[in-house]
């Protein structure tokens, strides 16, 4: 799927006593991603790459600009709506559920017609994990899972909802150098 940003521009209000003006997070961004590629957001601690995320995703709304999905500009619509899967820097795991129901969430979810059956969603968890060779791990708690385990079951999860956009934030960061390197290979 192509993603297309136009012009986009995300500002927060500064804070503080001494704060003034806003804060420019993304400013005058344009750039274009071709469908199928893998593209990587690369700069410093503070440069707006998560906030470009947030954006793409729908959990921020811009303060200008516009970004579309193939020829759909999907600026205006709420997260649930774009179709995006997002793998946050932390997994965001349920440590409640295994690790098939944390790849089941999202699509127990689903309302209406979007729900698969439950045969369906079992089919795609499955499909989930065994992409990311965690099929023999889906019945264990992510407290019983390494960090390369457990990015792995965020990633299934990400994916089980068949996404149009795929974005990926620091998700190798919570990994020790060994168990990244490995990650980054794979």
């Amino acid at each position: 799927m192509r993603v297309l940003l136009e012009h986009l521009t995300k500002r927060f209000p500064a804070r503080g006593r001494k704060a003034q003006g806003d804060v420019i997070a993304v400013n005058d961004f344009t750039f274009e991603i071709p469908d199928g590629q893998l593209v990587g957001l690369l700069g410093p601690s503070g440069c707006g790459k998560s906030t470009t995320l947030n954006l793409i995703c729908g959990l921020e709304k811009p303060t200008s600009g516009k970004i579309f999905f193939g020829d759909d500009d999907v600026t205006g619509l709420p997260p649930e709506n774009r179709g995006v899967g997002f793998v946050f820097q932390n997994y965001a795991l349920y440590p409640h559920l295994t690790v098939l129901g944390n790849i089941l969430f999202p699509l127990q979810n689903l309302k209406g017609d979007a729900r698969p059956s439950k045969e369906e969603m079992l089919r795609r968890a499955k499909e989930a994990a065994h992409l990311v060779q965690i099929d023999g791990l889906l019945e264990r708690k992510p407290s019983e899972l390494s960090g390369g385990q457990q990015q792995r079951v965020a990633i299934a999860r990400a994916l089980v909802k068949m996404p149009r956009v795929l974005l990926l934030d620091e998700p190798l960061s919570n990994l020790d150098a060994r168990l990244r390197l490995q990650t980054r290979e794979e």
